[in-house]
C-alpha cells in the first residue's frame, strides 16, 4: 500500500509541470506602442510579475515574447481587468514606467498595483490614494497611549477630482478612516455613472470576493503506532505495530477569493475514521521473557487546515500543492491483548489476558503537506485526487506508571490517499 501511495505522489508530481506548461496561456491582447491592438494569447500570472512584463504569443503554437511597459501601451486577458503602462510615482518626485491594473475605467480611472491605489482623471497623471496621519500636528495623550488623528488629504483628493459630479456623503463616510478597495471602487463607479456613463466600464464585477467549493471524499490512512509508556500490567514501550491502512471519509471545503487570486485558497478536510491496529512485543529479562500481542481499535476525528496553491487553473486538470496544520481528536479507544511470561529456569509459560483498556492520549497536533490535482467533469462538478503526509506529536496530560492506560509516543507520521467528488 505504501508503494501505491508513493507511486500516486510521483504521478501527481509529474502532472504539475506538464499542465503548467500546456495550459498557462489564455486568450488576450496587447496594445502596441502605435495604438494597434494585436489579439493572441497572454500567459496567466498573479502577483508582482503581472506589473513587470507581459508574455504574449499570437497563436497557441507560436513562440512567446516578453513585453515590458516601455514596449506596449497595455495588455489583458479576455474577461479580466486589463493592465496599462503608466508612469507610476515611486517617491521623491521620481516616476517609472510600469504596468498597473485597471479596476474602474471612465472619466475617472482607478488603478491598483501591489495593493496600492491610484486615481487619474482625463490623463492628468496618477494620483496616489493613501491614508496619511497628522503626526506633525498637536496630538492628545491618554495615559501612555498616543492618539494620532487620520489626515483628510485623501478625502480632499477625491473631492477635487469629483467636483463636477459630487459623490454622496454615505459613500465618502466609508473611506474616512480606511481605504477598502470595494468602497473606493463604489465611489469611482458612482462618479463615472454621473459624469460620463457611456464610457464607464467596471472590471471584476462578476468576480466574487468569496467562493466556496464543497465536496465529499473517501480514502485510506496509513500509519504505524508507537508507544512510550510501560506499566506494571503491560509493556507497550518498544511494541512493534506494523503499518496499517484504515478507511477514512469526510468533507472538503475550499475557500478562495477570485477577486484577489484564483490560485491561493484555504482548504479544510474534516474527516472521521475507525481504525484497527495489531502489534506485538518481546521484552527479555535476566531470568524470563515477556511477550505479547495487542489489538487497538479507535475512532478518530481529524481536522486538517491547509493553504493551497493551484499551479494552473486552466483546462480540465488543476494540479496543486498545500501545507498546513492538523488537529486530531481520539473519540474512543479499546485495547485488548494477551501476554506470555516464559521462565528460563523451569521453562514454565504463564499466560495472561490484558484487561480491556484505553489509549490515554487524546489530542494530536501535526504539520501536513499535500499534493493533488482537480479534474473538472462539468461546469459545477469535479473530482479530486490527493496525497497528503503529516508529521506531528500526541499530547499527554497525565502520564503515570500507575496508570493502566497506554500512551502513544509524542512523534508520529501518517499518509493519506483520498479521492473526492466536488460540487459548487
Amino acid at each position: 500500500m505504501k508503494q501505491i501511495l508513493l507511486a500516486s505522489l510521483a504521478l501527481v508530481t509529474f502532472l504539475i509541470p506538464f499542465h503548467a506548461a500546456a495550459q498557462t496561456y489564455r486568450p488576450g491582447f496587447i496594445v502596441q506602442a502605435d495604438g494597434d491592438t494585436t489579439k493572441g494569447f497572454v500567459r496567466y500570472r498573479e502577483g508582482k510579475l503581472t506589473y513587470q512584463s507581459c508574455i504574449f504569443k499570437t497563436t497557441e503554437d507560436a513562440g512567446a515574447k516578453e513585453y515590458l511597459p516601455t514596449d506596449i501601451q497595455a495588455y489583458g486577458i479576455v474577461g479580466e481587468a486589463p493592465f496599462m503602462s503608466k508612469q507610476v510615482p515611486s517617491g521623491e518626485g521620481v516616476s517609472n514606467p510600469m504596468f498597473i491594473e485597471v479596476l474602474e475605467q471612465g472619466k475617472l480611472m482607478l488603478y491598483t498595483q501591489n495593493n496600492l491605489l491610484y486615481l487619474e482623471k482625463e490623463d492628468s497623471g496618477l494620483k496616489h490614494l493613501y491614508l496619511q496621519n497628522d503626526d506633525q500636528d498637536i496630538t492628545m495623550h491618554i495615559g501612555e497611549q498616543k492618539t494620532v488623528s487620520t489626515s483628510t488629504q485623501h478625502l480632499i483628493l477625491i473631492h477635487s477630482l469629483t467636483l463636477d459630479c459630487p459623490v454622496p456623503d454615505k459613500l465618502m463616510l466609508k473611506v474616512r478612516q480606511r481605504l477598502h478597495v470595494p468602497d473606493v471602487t463604489a465611489i469611482v463607479r458612482n462618479y463615472n455613472a454621473c459624469a460620463a456613463p457611456t464610457s464607464a466600464i467596471s472590471y471584476k464585477m462578476d468576480h466574487s470576493w468569496l467562493k466556496t467549493e464543497l465536496g465529499v471524499f473517501a480514502g485510506s490512512y496509513s500509519t504505524a503506532l508507537q508507544f512510550n509508556h510501560n506499566t506494571t500490567i503491560h509493556k507497550f514501550y518498544g511494541a512493534d505495530f506494523s503499518m496499517t491502512h484504515n478507511f477514512v471519509f469526510g468533507g472538503v471545503l475550499n475557500f478562495t477569493s477570485p477577486k484577489k487570486s484564483e490560485r491561493l485558497s484555504v482548504q479544510m478536510e474534516p474527516m472521521y475514521s475507525q481504525e484497527r491496529h495489531i502489534g506485538s512485543f518481546n521484552y527479555p529479562r535476566d531470568s524470563y521473557t515477556i511477550s505479547g500481542d495487542y489489538t487497538i481499535a479507535m475512532t478518530r476525528l481529524s481536522l486538517p487546515i491547509m493553504l493551497r496553491y493551484t499551479v494552473t487553473t486552466n483546462g480540465r486538470f488543476s494540479p496543486y500543492v498545500g501545507a498546513g496544520i492538523v488537529t486530531d481528536y481520539i473519540l474512543d479507544s479499546n485495547v485488548t491483548g494477551t501476554q506470555q511470561t516464559e521462565y528460563y529456569a523451569t521453562g514454565h509459560v504463564q499466560n495472561s489476558k490484558l484487561r480491556e483498556n484505553e489509549v490515554g492520549t487524546t489530542f494530536s497536533h501535526a504539520f501536513t503537506t499535500a499534493v493533488g490535482t482537480k479534474f473538472r467533469i462539468a461546469e459545477k462538478h469535479a473530482a479530486l485526487l490527493q496525497f497528503r503526509y503529516e508529521y506531528g506529536r500526541y499530547l499527554a496530560t497525565d502520564l503515570s506508571n500507575s496508570d493502566s492506560r497506554v500512551w502513544l509516543t509524542d512523534k508520529h507520521q501518517g499518509f493519506y490517499l483520498m479521492a473526492a467528488y466536488l460540487f459548487k
